[in-house]
């Protein structure tokens, strides 16, 4: 892929994406580039293949890990990332992970080695991440608002909670955990759900037998709940889980263990329920929890607020917030 606009002023920025490998990170680099772009700067979206020797005031890399694995050869990869520092002015690496797992600890070495500028956790709310060796890049947190493009998609939602004929969907890949939460679901909430639970595999773009990103939200687009756990044991609000629930006119639900208290401070702490107290969502109004959701997420910062302040810029400061767990 490689998308470029004419520069209108402001930063010449380049977006790397893994390309071919989980399109979770793709998105993720359309979506900042949507907002860099609305905000007058010119935007490249590239894989590291296709990089050239252009200069560039920024940059962005989504996931490290996974752009350097695209290329096929991580002595290689790592070359090309190291001169690509060299022509940029700034070099952020961008994370959409839990900070205790060992694939963040994996992506801070890797910008560490390139010497990337920050580590940008795109998340729902900040993390405490663990020690790291000195000389790794800080960490700083941006709140994954929505663009300009979902801000619309949002707004066009409305009550159409009688109309959705799955009461609820588990997509993820299948663990003995996960496996039994399904069991549950069946038993404890509905016998109608949806169940995707293949092996741990890439999520591709093109090309994969899974479900890619538009199947997966035509399947949300007919669901009420959107419900999920993670696959390892720490806390953790998946991003990409409430911003794809939010923009299908559903309901995310996050299981936790039933001990897991959330931290202070945490949005949509009402959205989280232990295994044992599923029942509760047959008492509740899918319709009013839709609204809650969508009217709470409306009192957060857009993608561009948290932009502008993490790059700096004092036009939207005062409107952004961050949402950090005390």
């Amino acid at each position: 892929m490689n998308e470029t606009q004419k520069d209108v002023g402001g930063r010449r920025t380049l977006v790397v994406v893994p390309g071919r490998l989980n399109y979770f990170y793709n998105q993720a680099g359309r979506r900042i580039a949507e907002v860099l772009r609305a905000m007058g700067s010119s935007v490249e979206i590239r894989t590291l293949a296709e990089t050239d020797e252009s200069s560039f005031d920024l940059a962005f890399l989504c996931n490290v890990s996974e752009i350097v694995a695209s290329i096929g050869d991580e002595a290689e990869g790592l070359k090309r990332l190291r001169a690509l520092r060299g022509r940029c002015r700034e070099l952020l690496s961008l994370s959409i992970d839990c900070v205790s797992t060992p694939w963040y600890a994996r992506l801070c070495e890797l910008s560490r080695q390139i010497q990337a500028d920050r580590i940008i956790d795109l998340g729902i709310i900040a993390q405490t991440p663990p020690e790291r060796p000195k000389g790794d890049p800080r960490y700083e947190f941006l709140f994954s608002g929505l663009t300009p493009s979902e801000s619309r998609t949002m707004d066009r939602w409305t009550d159409d909670g009688p109309e959705r004929s799955i009461p609820w969907a588990f997509v993820g890949h299948v663990t003995e955990s996960r496996a039994a939460l399904v069991d549950r679901l069946i038993h404890d909430l509905h016998p109608g759900g949806f169940v995707y639970v293949p092996a741990l595999a890439p999520y591709t773009e093109q090309g994969s037998p899974h479900l890619n990103e538009q199947q997966f939200d035509q399947v949300l687009k007919h669901t009420r709940y959107q419900i999920w756990c993670s696959h390892h044991d720490h806390f953790y609000m998946e991003p990409e889980r409430f911003r794809s629930s939010l923009l299908t006119g559903g309901v995310p639900i996050k299981i936790v263990p039933r001990k897991q208290v959330p931290p202070a401070g945490s949005p949509f702490s009402y959205l989280l329920f232990s295994v044992d107290a599923l029942y509760e969502l047959s008492d509740q109004s899918f319709t009013e929890l839709a609204d809650r959701f969508r009217d709470d997420w409306r009192n957060l910062p857009t993608l561009e607020q948290g932009l502008r302040t993490l790059l700096g810029d004092p036009s939207l400061a005062d409107a952004s917030r961050h949402v950090r767990a005390a």
